[in-house]
């Protein structure tokens, strides 16, 4: 099988038509060329060749209107490298020092010798080859050069032995040495002296070995400065299998370490406070055992003694004493309901949210029940709307509509057309729910106040509370990764909204 031939175009000048052709023909059968023109006279193979610049260009040398020496000595001028084989009858001392002298690559003289032809544009073809060959591995040199010289990483060879042959721009930016102070230097002029023997013990060894290398190293700059660095080092093996030279390829990842350790850093932080918090679950576990045992069986005793004493004594009792003990037992009533508050509120930071599909308009019609059971005298209007559902935990949302709805109810009593709303509405495309009141509203200035823990915007006589009713409500919306907001104008009512 013949082996693949290289790219190469061929001009051939000749005035003779039947030795044009024969010639033409004979080269199309040997060789491929991926052009051959042919001309009859000098000045036409010099206006090809301007055209094409040809690799090889076979000519006669006399011929009319310009003989081949001079075509030859133009294209020369264009093309000093074009390979150029003269064929001619005349073998006179003139045409052979003139072809010297324009430094014809073969003189091949007529009748041709097709062995001695074939041999010349062989050579010259192998030729064009080798120099093509160089060339290309020139510019790929010229191509690993440009980029081990740009190279965003520090790039070391370094001798058998170990001692820096070359070193890239970015190895002298990166660690502030001069070649003058970094050639023929041992990489142990880097060394930080963070690092042990054995690591770099280690490292040499798989080096020498044949092996590569890769790990990371805490070098020192030529200004004290210490960095670190993530390194592949390779040996560089000849032909016989000896090391001649060794390459490490570093990149700078000071940056990357010091956010490890700043992750480091607060990973640690994070264990630390999550056993904080640990210790405040059981600490919240306590104190919500005392509130439902210790605390709350007093205050059982108090009301059960206040209603004794009234039944028992209430006869002999005066106005201002059945008044004093109504008060304990009042009393007694809201800090058992402030104890039950708390609870609730406490709970909810362990409380695992469990969604489904939740009624919002069976839910709330289920409160107003309720409300007017409490209080029948009262007349409330109420506007509930239908079909309103959501995924969230339904215990949850029962708190927090309770919460919503009683608030309503509660700042609503002193107006002489309570009106209570509760629905759904839509923004960007995503539902927003909502209870509406007409009751006492509030000033928007202080509306940042509302949600916090034992905040009260009403601290009158008419409106009871404690303040954990809205921070319940917070706490549930903020375990469903929701947002709660409210609008609201003294005299004008409120609005409470909350979302998904």
């Amino acid at each position: 099988m013949r082996a693949a031939q290289p790219s190469i175009s061929v001009l051939y000048v000749e005035d003779e038509q039947s030795a044009r052709d024969i010639l033409g023909s004979v080269f199309k059968s040997k060789y491929r060329f991926t052009r051959l023109d042919a001309a009859e006279n000098g000045e036409q193979g010099l206006a090809l060749f301007k055209q094409h610049h040809h690799d090889i260009v076979i000519t006669d040398i006399s011929m009319p209107v310009m003989d081949g020496v001079e075509m030859a000595a133009s294209i020369r001028d264009i093309a000093p490298e074009t390979a150029i084989i003269v064929l001619t009858a005349h073998s006179g001392t003139r045409y052979l020092l003139d072809s010297i002298e324009l430094g014809i690559n073969n003189y091949v003289l007529k009748p041709v010798n097709y062995e001695k032809l074939f041999a010349a544009i062989d050579k010259n073809i192998a030729m064009i080859t080798l120099k093509r060959k160089v060339a290309s591995q020139h510019r790929f040199i010229c191509k690993l050069s440009r980029a081990v010289e740009q190279s965003p990483s520090t790039v070391l060879i370094t001798d058998e032995r170990g001692e820096i042959e070359y070193a890239n721009p970015k190895f002298f930016e990166l660690t502030g040495y001069s070649p003058d102070e970094v050639l023929g230097k041992n990489p142990r002029i880097l060394k930080s002296g963070d690092m042990s023997p054995a690591f770099y013990d280690a490292l040499w060894r798989t080096i020498t070995s044949g092996k590569e290398w890769y790990g990371e190293f805490l070098n020192r700059k030529k200004n004290a400065e210490l960095y670190w660095e993530s390194a592949a080092i390779s040996p560089v093996i000849d032909e016989t299998g000896a090391i001649t030279n060794y390459v490490a390829v570093k990149e700078d990842i000071t940056a990357r370490k010091r956010a490890e350790e700043k992750i480091e850093a607060l990973n640690a932080a994070l264990a630390d406070r999550a056993r904080e918090l640990e210790s405040a679950n059981a600490d919240l576990e306590a104190f919500n055992y005392t509130v439902s045992h210790d605390l709350r069986n007093p205050l059982t005793i108090i009301s059960s003694y206040s209603q004794l004493l009234l039944d028992k004594c209430g006869a002999s009792l005066d106005e201002q004493g059945e008044k004093i003990v109504g008060i304990i037992s009042h009393k007694a009533k809201q800090m058992e309901d402030l104890l039950s508050a708390l609870i609730v509120f406490s709970k909810l930071s362990q409380q695992v949210v469990d969604k489904e599909t939740v009624d919002l308009t069976a839910i709330a019609s289920g409160i107003r029940a309720e409300l007017h059971m409490k209080e029948p005298e009262r007349q409330a209007g109420f506007c509930i709307q239908e079909g309103v559902s959501c995924r969230a935990d339904k215990h949850l949302m029962y708190l927090v509509l309770s919460n919503l709805m009683g608030n309503a109810w509660k700042y609503t009593a002193l107006k002489d057309e309570p009106q209570i709303e509760f629905g759904m509405a839509t923004t960007d495309g995503k539902p927003v729910y909502f209870v509406r009141d007409n009751g006492v509203g509030f000033d928007m200035d202080k509306a940042d106040r509302m949600f916090g823990t034992f905040q009260r915007l009403h601290t009158d006589g008419n409106f009871e509370g404690f303040g954990i009713g809205l921070a319940t409500v917070q706490r549930i919306i903020n375990k469903h990764q929701g947002r709660i907001w409210a609008e609201g104008e003294p005299g004008k009512g409120a609005t409470f909204f909350f979302s998904f």
